[in-house]
């Protein structure tokens, strides 16, 4: 090989091992609070029993795990 050749192949090679590494690291950065927050659920799932006529809570769910299930539930029924 050239000198010429075997130069512009190592800066070609170097500057794809940059680029990937600059596409790994933002590939790898968390999601933004507020993306997160609407997309995951609570731990509990804390979905309302029976319907129409009947109880409207969930028995195993303290009111303050409902009311967060429930604020959550809106927001993502909400942001359709």
């Amino acid at each position: 090989m050239t000198p010429w050749i075997r130069a512009a192949a190592c800066i070609v090679l170097a500057a794809a091992c940059v680029l990937s590494s600059q596409a790994q690291a933002d590939g790898d950065a968390p999601p933004a609070p507020s993306q997160a927050a609407r997309e995951a659920p609570p731990l509990k799932d804390c979905t309302r029993l029976n319907g129409r006529i009947g109880y409207y809570g969930n028995p195993w769910c303290t009111p303050a795990e409902q009311a967060r299930w429930d604020r959550w539930e809106a927001r993502r029924f909400g942001a359709k």
